[in-house]
């Protein structure tokens, strides 16, 4: 289920991934696209059963989809709502100190920052917030976890599986920025520093409370930082 939500959230960011690129790419869209939507799908699949897998021994996982696929009708849980105001505030302090980076930061390699619209903003946050949390706190951080978990125990090996994915978080966006701007120390901070905060939270809300709840507070976060940002700029 997780492979194929991802596989669709990676359909609707090709456009918003589109607008970053200094360059018309050489090869077709549509190949770009399917390239891409395979990729994602086939990487959150394998993560997300790893994940699931290791997560049973740690006490986290998706216990709202899991419980679904069992054929119960769980409710959404009220706490969700709770998400999304954490995930949105989340998202405008990120905002603020990205704009803090801005005066300082480098010349972009296109000669004007790109500026993908709103309407693409939100398609993509559907990717931030379903394929990124899946193949990051399923996947990574919870299989990190479980492989510690031996040596550190529980808590100490969630702590750490949480930490580690969310600097890999922040390292893979890096591709994403070398394409806007020269990848700089202060490109590289900006980079890491902006997701991996953002990802430790979304992280604690995994664990806490479930997958469920990182992917709506992740979704929120995006919503200002892709939509109302880009709005407001327009």
């Amino acid at each position: 289920m997780w492979g194929v939500l991802s596989a669709l959230a990676a359909v609707a960011v090709v456009p918003y991934v589109l607008t970053l690129l200094p360059e018309t790419p050489s090869m077709p869209v549509p190949v770009i696209t399917a390239v891409f939507v395979v990729q994602a799908g086939v990487q959150a699949f394998l993560l997300a059963w790893a994940g699931t897998a290791a997560g049973r021994q740690l006490g986290v996982g998706s216990p709202w989809l899991e419980a679904w696929l069992r054929g119960e009708r769980p409710l959404l849980p009220r706490s969700l709502g709770w998400m999304v105001l954490y995930g949105l505030g989340a998202g405008s302090v990120a905002a603020v100190i990205d704009l803090a980076f801005m005066p300082s930061m480098p010349p972009p390699l296109a000669g004007v920052l790109p500026r993908p619209s709103p309407w693409d903003g939100l398609w993509a946050s559907f990717y931030g917030g379903i394929a990124e949390e899946v193949m990051t706190r399923l996947g990574m951080a919870t299989v990190l976890a479980w492989a510690l978990s031996r040596w550190l125990g529980r808590r100490a090996a969630l702590v750490v599986g949480i930490a580690g994915s969310a600097l890999l978080f922040g390292a893979l966006h890096l591709p994403a920025a070398a394409q806007v701007w020269p990848l700089t120390a202060l490109v590289v901070a900006r980079t890491l520093v902006l997701n991996a905060v953002l990802a430790a939270l979304f992280g604690a809300a995994y664990v806490r409370h479930g997958l469920e709840h990182a992917i709506v507070m992740h979704f929120a976060a995006d919503l200002v930082l892709h939509v109302a940002v880009p709005a407001m700029m327009a």
